[in-house]
């Protein structure tokens, strides 16, 4: 049972913070300093955690460095970083957990030429009383993308967006040809082959509405998220196929 507790919070310690538990801090802490527990926090200490941070160069991106406080344990707790990895930047300068904060949010920022790779930084939270806790934060900074093969990307989801809206529009123009006889065909009509023109007429103004306002969004998505609204473009056209045949 006990080993089953312990790889449950095992997992639960990796998919939260990569490990990175550190060591406690505050007065209640001993000396020389032990790791944080993995479950609950010793009376009157703190622990921090941060999750691992993966930044692109030339991106910026807000990390939260969170804080276990144990009973009785209230007291501000001021952030100190080591050394930062070339080219990486953070802010504020002075970073503090407040007493009635349960983490601190962090913008670290890398340049356009920061050094790649995968780097530990030394993380220390100083209470206002007693002992430092400690932490790592792990950064991986990797290569941007160059913007030749974004803009490449970029152009090749226009090309298809243009084709499929270019496909829809032709259908659309055929679908209202389609309905513009059906209307003149019911308005010459008699009997019940009248009735039966009419209410194909009425059906088919509800789903040329429908289609309408669905060509309208397909337009407005954009290359970016085209695909996202076409399925509800075809389904509507399949509709109106339905009606027409």
């Amino acid at each position: 049972m006990k080993t089953v507790v312990a790889a449950i919070l095992l997992s639960v310690c990796v998919s939260l913070t990569g490990c990175n538990q550190g060591t406690s801090g505050g007065p209640g802490a001993s000396t020389p300093p032990t790791k944080a527990p993995m479950a609950g926090q010793t009376d009157d200490t703190f622990s921090m955690n941060v999750a691992s941070t993966k930044l692109n160069q030339g991106e910026s991106k807000v990390v939260s460095v969170g804080i276990s406080r144990g009973k009785n344990f209230s007291g501000d707790v001021s952030l100190k970083l080591g050394t930062m990895p070339a080219g990486v930047t953070f802010n504020p300068a002075s970073p503090v957990i407040k007493q009635s904060d349960a983490d601190a949010k962090l913008t670290f920022a890398a340049a356009a030429d920061a050094a790649l790779g995968d780097f530990t930084v030394k993380l220390a939270g100083h209470p206002t009383k007693g002992a430092d806790a400690s932490s790592d934060l792990k950064l991986t900074i990797v290569k941007q993308e160059p913007k030749e093969a974004a803009n490449a990307t970029a152009d090749a989801a226009k090309a298809k967006w243009d084709e499929y809206t270019a496909a829809m529009q032709k259908q659309w123009d055929g679908f209202t040809v389609k309905f513009a006889d059906l209307k003149e065909r019911a308005a010459k009509a008699e009997g019940q082959a009248k009735t039966d023109l009419d209410a194909r007429l009425a059906d088919a103004r509800i789903k040329m509405d429908a289609a309408t306002a669905k060509m309208a969004e397909l337009k407005s998505a954009g290359a970016d998220r085209w695909d996202k609204v076409k399925e509800g473009v075809s389904k509507a056209f399949d509709d109106l196929k339905k009606i027409f045949e």
